[in-house]
């Protein structure tokens, strides 16, 4: 079949100059403030306040915005430096909207997508070089608070019951890494009145993978390994719900103090009180063994099933 260019020319070029000329004016008519009070609205809407310094059209279908502040009703914040999103075209022809994210936060980058139709709506996101140290989250919660660089991936499929996600019924998986890792502010452990207060200390790498499969999520590995306070666990899991803070622990942890760690100036005097307080938990290794409770925002540590008095391990430890 021979193609009749003298015909389908000026066709190609007129759609093409059509389609320039659409993208042009809509960037030149873009209608800033009329987006950024909606946006405002539908984030009021579920319980957020957004302030931004500049939002602006991105690419075809997307919305690009500078200096963005997103504070909710308990106080929680977080600055994002620049966030590009918008809705892939393909999907869009196919009677289905996806949301496509980009990003600079906390120093580092994320990137993902979400669906935001369907009764199950799949979320995936990919994480680089955060600074936990920045996270204003983790700053505000009680408990110890972590700095590092922060990496990896989550892949979810989220039921929804109207425009609320229904967390209890999450399914998929999140992987976690954080390299060069430190700890710092209260290490909550029993005979301790509001923790073992800890000053700046190395965790070096820590690693954590969670498998969600209707609402629970099973922590398959969570360890420090290379730092002055090494952690890990076993058969740890999390019963989610809609406020996350209040989600039930269940499972054991294992910890180990490093010499190095009693040698520093604001634990040092501290040993004692801990040998004392936490004889139970110790086992012949010398690592202290600990049952899990209690929720996300307040876990509780109890002394292990498997330890016994003066060190030793029980008949059934392993």
């Amino acid at each position: 079949m021979t193609v009749n260019w003298a015909v389908w020319k000026p066709r190609l070029l007129y759609g093409g100059f059509a389609l320039v000329a659409f993208v042009l004016s809509l960037r030149w008519t873009f209608p800033t403030e009329a987006v950024k009070e909606r946006v405002m609205f539908e984030a009021g809407r579920r319980g957020w306040q957004v302030e931004m310094d500049r939002l602006g059209p991105s690419g075809v279908l997307g919305l690009r915005a500078d200096g963005l502040t997103l504070e909710d009703r308990s106080g929680l914040k977080l600055s994002v430096e620049r966030l590009d999103a918008g809705l892939r075209v393909l999907p869009l022809l196919l009677g289905k909207r996806v949301l496509t994210l980009d990003a600079v936060v906390l120093d580092g980058r994320v990137t993902g997508s979400a669906e935001l139709s369907g009764a199950t709506r799949h979320v995936s996101a990919t994480l680089s070089g955060l600074d936990a140290a920045r996270a204003a989250a983790m700053r505000n919660q009680i408990g110890p608070a972590l700095g590092g660089r922060l990496g990896g991936t989550f892949e979810l499929e989220l039921p929804y019951n109207g425009d609320a996600p229904d967390l209890t019924k999450a399914t998929g998986r999140v992987d976690l890494s954080m390299a060069a890792a430190t700890v710092s502010g209260q290490l909550p452990l029993p005979g301790f009145t509001g923790g073992l207060p800890l000053p700046r200390v190395p965790l070096g790498a820590v690693t954590l993978a969670v498998k969600l499969d209707q609402g629970r999520a099973a922590v398959e590995r969570l360890e420090t390994k290379g730092g002055d306070v090494e952690l890990s666990t076993e058969g740890l899991s999390v019963a989610l719900q809609q406020r996350l803070e209040f989600a039930a622990l269940s499972g054991r942890a294992r910890l180990h103090l490093a010499p190095s760690f009693w040698q520093q100036p604001a634990t040092k005097d501290l040993k004692p009180l801990a040998d004392a307080a936490l004889m139970q938990s110790k086992i012949s290794d010398g690592t202290y063994q600990f049952q899990v409770a209690g929720t996300l925002g307040r876990p509780q540590l109890t002394p292990g099933a498997h330890a016994t008095p003066g060190g030793v391990p029980s008949s059934g430890g392993e």
